[in-house]
């Protein structure tokens, strides 16, 4: 019976498509000229038909010339309460005794996993690390947003801001002090390597700016900002500018670093408490460009008490760096 079910849906299947591609050849099965849709339902019902035949139809019984393979028998378990203990006096040849390896119990998870030598696989410390990447040596700690590293200099810190300590036109600013040991603390001495952001990798000062990850994988822009010691410095956009906005909202909610009431409250323009060094008043426009350029000599400068200007500095420059030492307008 399945097989007439399956020529019939072969066939169904042939006029189907042949009934799609050329209506005309049905036009004997229809009162009038046969539509395509009509012979998609004809043939369609068809073939549901022939499906459903296939499967109701009993499978075909095995003949009787093929013989199953016999199945082994299941030894049962005797129990050794119904043996009938044989005497002593009959003389049975024992049966040679054959050795058999000890069957041992199954470890227990645990000991499976610890017996299994385990291949020599060093692991990273750290995700974040790549092998490939070019290490630098941090050489100085400036302050807390700003270090020089081996073979480029100086590296402005991209997307982080913390209060000034090294300006002389202002105070030592509130947690100033605290962030710059904190950033001693995380990088003295330490070999970082660099992420730059593609659309600016320098600023208008000519420093490199970029994102600071130590060797071990710690992120040391983000963690500043995590821990209270820096803003996040949204004047200029970068990549990670939202990530550094959400680390800034979770240490003032939970008043880290300058976020504490007794520390600045948040407010890291006001001047350090202690602090004895106050803001020199500077010229007056126009002698003070819209960068931060002081138009005067260093003479008049160091009167006013300002100096030592490092490379980097709006006020630094190669002319105002007299032995080339990467510090303009020297105080002693």
């Amino acid at each position: 019976m399945a097989e007439l079910f399956a020529l019939i849906l072969l066939i169904s299947l042939v006029c189907l498509v042949l009934g799609l591609i050329r209506p005309a050849l049905f036009t004997k099965l229809f009162w009038d000229k046969p539509k395509r849709k009509q012979i998609g339902v004809l043939f369609g019902v068809l073939i549901f038909i022939s499906i459903v035949g296939i499967g109701a139809s009993p499978a075909p019984e095995m003949s009787q010339d093929i013989k199953p393979e016999p199945v082994a028998e299941t030894v049962e378990t005797i129990d050794s309460t119904d043996v009938t203990p044989v005497e002593e006096n009959i003389d049975t040849p024992e049966p040679e005794s054959v050795p058999v390896a000890p069957v041992l119990p199954a470890p227990s998870p645990a000991e499976d996993q610890s017996s299994i030598i385990q291949p020599d696989v060093k692991q990273e410390a750290n995700s974040t690390q790549n092998p490939d990447r070019d290490l630098f040596q941090v050489t100085e700690v400036v302050d807390g947003d700003t270090i020089k590293v081996s073979t480029i200099g100086t590296l402005r810190l991209i997307g982080m801001d913390t209060p000034e300590t090294r300006d002389p036109r202002k105070p030592v600013q509130c947690f100033g002090r605290e962030a710059s040991n904190k950033a001693k603390e995380l990088l003295s001495g330490k070999k970082v390597y660099l992420e730059y952001d593609p659309a600016q990798k320098q600023d208008k000062y000519g420093r490199t700016l970029a994102y600071v990850y130590r060797e071990d994988g710690l992120f040391y822009n983000a963690e500043m900002i995590k821990q209270g010691f820096a803003h996040s410095y949204v004047q200029f956009p970068h990549p990670k500018l939202d990530e550094f906005n959400t680390y800034q909202r979770e240490a003032r909610d939970n008043s880290r670093g300058f976020w504490a009431a007794n520390t600045c409250n948040g407010n890291t323009t006001q001047a350090a408490s202690g602090s004895s060094k106050t803001a020199i008043p500077l010229p007056i426009s126009p002698e003070v460009n819209k960068d931060g350029f002081i138009k005067c000599s260093c003479a008049s400068l160091k009167k006013l008490g300002l100096g030592n200007f490092e490379r980097g500095d709006p006020n630094y420059t190669e002319a105002r760096d007299g032995d080339k030492d990467g510090i303009a307008c020297e105080m002693k």
